[in-house]
């Protein structure tokens, strides 16, 4: 796989060397990588709606669950770039967040809601069942993005002042993934336990 390929071309061509094998694990919810790439490309084409395309940014506020890596891949997929907002964060700093990237679709969960000062922009919970509907056996999504497309804008943590949001192009994650599969020599058989908060920048790795 070339290094000026985009994230979700990563997963796509695993989709297709192992369509059935489980991709993600939450507690007693299993999904395969045929069908995280189904649910991702529906989220995907509820997001296009909305406008979302190359470099146009989307919060994502979400509780560690399936619906994160979904939330993740349908956002990619659009040609958007994501903006992790933390749910356990301050309200406060999450409406700043919000703000100053300018966010133009909001990714959340139902019970989420009441906890967020949400900019007027459209919200999406992935649980919808106008999702869950939409777009089932549509053809390929009409996306056109490069590797020196922004993946996502991440916060830093204002130790020292006001967060500042910080670019990170489809390139810099491409290269440092395929670095870090053959650093790890990581097997079929190995698992990955997503720990980091989705607002750190180590999330991005697992």
């Amino acid at each position: 796989m070339p290094h000026d390929c985009c994230l979700q071309n990563l997963f796509e061509k695993q989709v297709n060397c192992t369509p059935d094998a489980i991709a993600l694990s939450c507690e007693d919810q299993l999904l395969t990588y045929r069908e995280l790439n189904r649910q991702s490309d529906r989220l995907a084409h509820a997001l296009q709606q909305q406008g979302i395309g190359p470099d146009v940014l989307v919060g994502i506020c979400v509780k560690r669950s399936l619906e994160m890596i979904i939330g993740l891949l349908g956002i990619l997929k659009a040609g958007g770039a994501y903006v992790p907002l933390d749910p356990a964060y301050p309200a406060a700093r999450l409406a700043f967040m919000m703000q100053d990237a300018q966010i133009k679709v909001l990714l959340t969960q139902t019970e989420l809601l009441p906890d967020l000062s949400v900019p007027e922009v459209p919200i999406i919970c992935p649980e919808d069942d106008w999702i869950a509907r939409a777009q089932d056996g549509a053809e390929s999504l009409a996306v056109t993005i490069d590797s020196a497309n922004l993946a996502y804008l991440i916060y830093t943590s204002g130790s020292t002042g006001r967060p500042k949001g910080v670019m990170v192009a489809h390139q810099a994650l491409v290269k440092y993934a395929l670095a870090a599969n053959d650093y790890f020599a990581i097997e079929p058989n190995d698992r990955i336990l997503q720990f980091a908060s989705l607002s750190f920048d180590a999330a991005a790795e697992e």
